[in-house]
């Protein structure tokens, strides 16, 4: 009769140690994607749905308000404001249509009726937001180096807000 020693013996690993591997090596690749960076795609892409986002919360205040808004855009800027008799003020500071941080790469092009409008310096707004539902026809296309995508948010003149991507057909 033969027997087995205990020191003899192949041990292998015990479920439980497979599990609470598994559990640190996925603890520690979500830790990863957490720190790492989003791409410039994707940064490109939030810029545009939070700036949309803004537009559609813009066009529902100037309804509800009873006021006219308008939107300025610069090559890497924007603002909203509201009329006032005359002139255009900005609203509060602590409002929702305050301007937010785009990336530093993110560039705006501005399309009214068709047509290419240039940043002014006097922050004049370009595209209107009327307090009947009317909206100045525009396309606001957002772009970065190094991106193909180029998300587009277009208007037409009833209201009807869209967010695109103009590089794909």
């Amino acid at each position: 009769m033969i027997r087995l020693s205990a020191m003899s013996r192949e041990r292998g690993f015990t479920l439980l140690e497979l599990m609470v591997t598994m559990v640190l090596l996925g603890l520690l690749a979500v830790t990863v994607s957490l720190v790492l960076p989003d791409s410039a795609r994707q940064r490109l892409e939030t810029d545009a749905q939070r700036l949309r986002t803004q537009l559609g919360l813009a066009m529902e205040q100037a309804i509800y308000r009873n006021a006219d808004y308008g939107l300025w855009v610069g090559g890497d800027d924007y603002r909203f404001f509201r009329r006032a008799g005359e002139t255009w003020i900005d609203p509060a500071p602590d409002s929702r249509l305050a301007p937010l941080a785009l990336d530093r790469a993110t560039r705006l092009q501005l399309r009214v009726n068709g047509q290419s409008i240039a940043p002014v310096a006097d922050h004049t707004p370009q595209v209107l937001l009327l307090s009947d539902g009317q909206v100045s026809e525009f396309e606001l296309t957002l772009s970065a180096a190094g991106v193909d995508a180029q998300p587009a948010i277009t208007a037409s003149f009833a209201g009807d807000l869209r967010l695109r991507d103009r590089s794909q057909p």
